[in-house]
């Protein structure tokens, strides 16, 4: 994708993506947040825009994750989740396990996963089947042979996906891209502008992929672990990423 038209946003001619229409440079970290393992993440279905609850052991991992953020010394002067119930359960134990449960939770739309459209809830081999033809595979194996051996990349696949959707409800990779990164440009850009320097954003495995993506098209990102953390510095400016999918803060506390 070459330009994001809302919200100001452009890419720099070094690649990064940039926030144009900020005026003063002041200094935000967030860290992203994949929620904790659902039901539908187990049973190995497409999960989007449809939400399941998050297993025992998703709520567990986001516990450690809570506990081991504030064993580190990391605190929140705010915090946002989409508006999914999975990332929502997820933010509210990560707060309660680090201390700050007080702290108001904002749910933020625009940070949702991709939306897979009529595709929501299928198997991989039943969302992917028509799209794998679409590229010129045999079969969805063959489709995700060359995906994990990097002859295409999965937002191709997401994209084909989108378009086999005879309902037009799926997103294609650009579109879910644009939507993320002017939801997270905006979570930014308030906390910049309320002085607030630590910042929570709990979202999903794609839809931090898609912003990542936006913010360094070369970066690789591979899956996102649940409730890893994915490190961003935003200056007023440009979008820095200082790490990427992290488990640190949960190991520590296993």
């Amino acid at each position: 994708m070459a330009v994001i038209l809302c919200f100001g946003l452009a890419f720099a001619d070094n690649g990064k993506l940039e926030n144009v229409q900020a005026e003063e440079s002041k200094t935000v970290t967030l860290y992203l947040t994949r929620h904790g393992k659902t039901m539908l993440n187990n049973t190995g279905r497409m999960q989007g825009w449809c939400d399941s609850p998050l297993t025992q052991d998703g709520a567990a991992v986001a516990e450690k994750l809570g506990q081991g953020l504030k064993k580190a010394g990391i605190f929140f002067d705010a915090a946002y989740s989409s508006d999914s119930g999975r990332a929502i359960e997820t933010a509210d134990l990560v707060l309660r396990n680090c201390g700050q449960e007080a702290l108001t939770l904002k749910k933020e739309p625009m940070i949702r996963e991709v939306c897979f459209g009529i595709y929501e809830g299928a198997t991989p081999p039943e969302a992917y089947g028509a799209a794998s033809k679409a590229l010129g595979f045999s079969s969805v194996e063959d489709m995700m042979g060359a995906v994990f051996g990097g002859k295409i990349s999965i937002y191709d696949a997401v994209t084909a996906m989108a378009n086999t959707d005879e309902t037009g409800s799926a997103e294609t990779w650009g579109e879910a891209q644009q939507r993320v990164a002017e939801g997270i440009v905006k979570i930014a850009e308030e906390a910049r502008l309320n002085g607030q320097k630590n910042v929570l954003v709990v979202s999903h495995g794609m839809a931090i992929s898609a912003f990542l993506s936006a913010v360094n098209p070369e970066i690789v990102v591979g899956e996102l672990g649940n409730a890893s953390i994915t490190k961003i510095v935003y200056d007023g400016k440009t979008f820095t990423v200082e790490s990427v999918n992290d488990m640190s803060y949960v190991k520590d506390m296993e």
